[in-house]
């Protein structure tokens, strides 16, 4: 009877640390996620982090980091695996962008397109509503030593439409659902084109006050697959 009991105690206390330490990886998964969380965006949230938004774009990024956190992924190559997967621009925090740049770059090598955006914001002030359309350009380069493929462009609003201008020829406007399948524009390397934004105030999308839109623009650049240009207004009657 002694050695049953002591047999019973034995498995109920194998049974507590297992739940313990099911208990403690919870918790430090829990926090590993927040923290991860807290330092990316979704392509289509200019002003919150994946924490925070729950449109389709976020909740597809925290399921696959979900199951890398399972997998036991440290958060340097979950990071690392974001940026391919999604983009290096869904990373907010300066320092972990740079490192992830630094090796992606150094796994590629220097054979490659390289996109480069000669500004990517502007502020337009205050703009009445009434104005009706307003646009900026952007200028953007292939600084890389293989052809740039550029194939797609998306706004962040229906109230938007981009369009690119490559060797005189320009595109027409395409808005978030972006260029037709099988699309494309190629750059020479050396070669440049213009990226024009153009934003409808009398669209319902447009309210008053403060107003933020992006167009991205995705290309066959390992290290920045998708750059956006944003552009901002006060928005009033």
């Amino acid at each position: 009877m002694r050695i049953q009991h002591k047999t019973y105690l034995i498995i109920l206390f194998s049974v507590y640390l297992i739940f313990l330490s099911q208990l403690m990886f919870a918790q430090d998964s829990g926090t590993a996620k927040t923290e991860i969380y807290s330092k990316l965006r979704d392509r289509r949230c200019t002003t919150m982090t994946i924490l925070e938004c729950n449109c389709p774009d976020a909740r597809e990024m925290r399921a696959y980091i979900d199951a890398l956190i399972e997998a036991g992924i440290s958060k340097e190559d979950i990071f690392y695996k974001v940026a391919k997967k999604f983009s290096l621009n869904t990373i907010l925090d300066a320092r972990i962008k740079k490192d992830v740049e630094k090796r992606l770059i150094k796994e590629i090598g220097v054979k490659r397109p390289q996109i480069i955006l000669e500004s990517n914001s502007f502020d337009f002030g205050q703009v009445s509503k009434r104005k009706g359309k307003i646009s900026k350009v952007f200028k953007f380069a292939n600084h890389g030593n293989t052809p740039l493929i550029i194939t797609n462009i998306k706004t962040s609003c229906p109230c938007a439409t981009a369009s690119l201008k490559v060797n005189k020829k320009k595109t027409p406007h395409f808005g978030t659902e972006g260029a037709p399948k099988n699309w494309q524009i190629e750059i020479k390397p050396g070669g440049n084109g213009e990226l024009e934004l153009m934003i409808d105030l009398k669209s319902e999308h447009v309210k008053r006050g403060k107003l933020i839109r992006e167009v991205s623009i995705f290309s066959n650049d390992p290290v920045y697959s998708e750059v956006t240009a944003k552009v901002e207004a006060d928005v009033n009657d």
